[in-house]
């Protein structure tokens, strides 16, 4: 009886992934101790980087909290110029929010961080490493998205649950 290595190899993958963060994170922490935002502020900041737009309903309950208590969280964005907030004009009741450019570029700043420290692990790396880690990570993409990998190097969706 042979037995299924697949449950060994996804924690083998989940630990490295956990110290590759650690790692990374670790390389950067002054840039992020550094900044003067909470950490409802930094998230909410990053849900609306994510949406591009949004309102203040939809940022409370992507961090799982009413809007009125959203409200104040926003408002501290505003005043550190990294998110500005317009009426809607078809629903004046509803506030578009939106990062500002310096919104954007603290958010660059950060990614930018994380990316560097990443990259420089990366050029540590044989070529072949990173030729077995790029295949990988393109079936994880792929996989991510709900996609199969087949033989022929195309991809097939996932049938819709029924």
């Amino acid at each position: 009886m042979v037995s299924n290595p697949r449950p060994e190899l996804i924690q083998q993958i989940l630990q490295n992934h956990l110290q590759i963060q650690k790692r990374i994170r670790g390389d950067a922490p002054g840039a992020w101790l550094a900044l003067n935002l909470t950490f409802a502020q930094l998230k909410s900041l990053f849900f609306i980087n994510s949406e591009g737009q949004t309102n203040l309903r939809n940022v409370a309950a992507a961090l799982g909290v009413t809007p009125p208590n959203i409200t104040g969280i926003v408002d501290r964005l505003v005043e550190h110029e990294l998110v500005s907030r317009e009426y809607n004009l078809q629903n004046r009741r509803e506030q578009i929010l939106k990062l500002t450019g310096k919104g954007e570029e603290l958010i660059d700043k950060l990614v930018e961080l994380t990316t560097a420290s990443f990259t420089q692990a990366l050029n540590r790396m044989e070529t072949q490493d990173l030729s077995a880690l790029a295949q990988g990570l393109k079936a994880l993409s792929i996989a991510a998205q709900g996609e199969k990998p087949m033989a022929d190097g195309e991809v097939q969706k996932d049938a819709a649950p029924g």
